[in-house]
């Protein structure tokens, strides 16, 4: 009976051993990737702070010296030159009193293409246009004139056209300085030239005289840049009639 039980102890020993064990699942690691050369993201730069530069204050300013342009200092044939063409720049329109050789005085108005011409005396005026060519004769005083009070004749163009100053400057084609001084009240230079001896303003080309061996021309009381529309033209109230 004894070995019995101890055969069956054996049995039961050798069929436990039998039993196969249930694998146990490992614990999964975490997987480290291989390490491979990342390039790490650039780093943004930091502007470094820039202290503003505040507006100077009124009176601190400091003005760059800007370097002395030197005059260039011009012939007198030159300077003679520039004088002249200052009629061309400078005068717009210009009045005054005329007397030629034959001792008669008028005043003349001058503004574009009209020109007023008339007698110290009388109200009787001739208004001329130099691009048409004409030249008309009127009487603008009914007090002066009685009847023949507004137009009164067309005129030759040739015959009733006094030369100005400014038709007098193409015909000098020679010229040197005599002297400088104030001739008829203005800065003028006297010069001696091919049309004899002329008085010419320094600062507008104008010409205030004219002295030649037998004859004599002048241009006085002179207004420049102040003749108006109404000054060269004939008045509204006579081409109303």
């Amino acid at each position: 009976m004894k070995y019995h039980y101890i055969g069956i102890c054996i049995i039961v020993l050798l069929l436990v051993g039998c039993v196969p064990e249930e694998p146990t699942e490992p614990t999964p690691q975490p997987i480290t990737p291989p390490e491979e050369d990342v390039e790490e993201p650039p780093q943004e730069e930091i502007p470094e702070e820039v202290e503003e530069e505040q507006p100077e204050e009124p009176g601190e300013i400091e003005e760059e010296e800007q370097p002395e342009q030197e005059e260039v200092e011009l012939s007198e044939e030159e300077q003679i030159q520039q004088i002249f063409g200052y009629a061309k720049t400078k005068i717009k329109s210009y009045s005054y009193k005329y007397k030629g050789p034959s001792g008669k005085q008028y005043t003349i108005y001058v503004k574009g293409n009209k020109i007023r011409i008339g007698t110290l005396s009388d109200d009787y005026k001739i208004y001329l246009d130099t691009e048409k060519k004409t030249a008309e004769e009127w009487c603008i005083s009914y007090t002066k004139c009685g009847r023949e009070w507004g137009k009164i004749a067309d005129l030759d163009y040739y015959d009733a056209y006094i030369e100005t100053p400014i038709d007098w400057l193409p015909k000098i084609t020679e010229a040197k300085k005599i002297d400088e001084g104030v001739y008829y009240g203005k800065d003028s230079w006297k010069l001696d030239t091919n049309i004899g001896v002329v008085m010419i303003d320094s600062n507008f080309g104008f010409i205030y005289g004219i002295e030649q061996e037998d004859k004599m021309y002048t241009f006085t009381d002179a207004s420049i840049n102040t003749v108006k529309d109404s000054d060269v033209n004939v008045p509204e109230y006579l081409l109303e009639d």
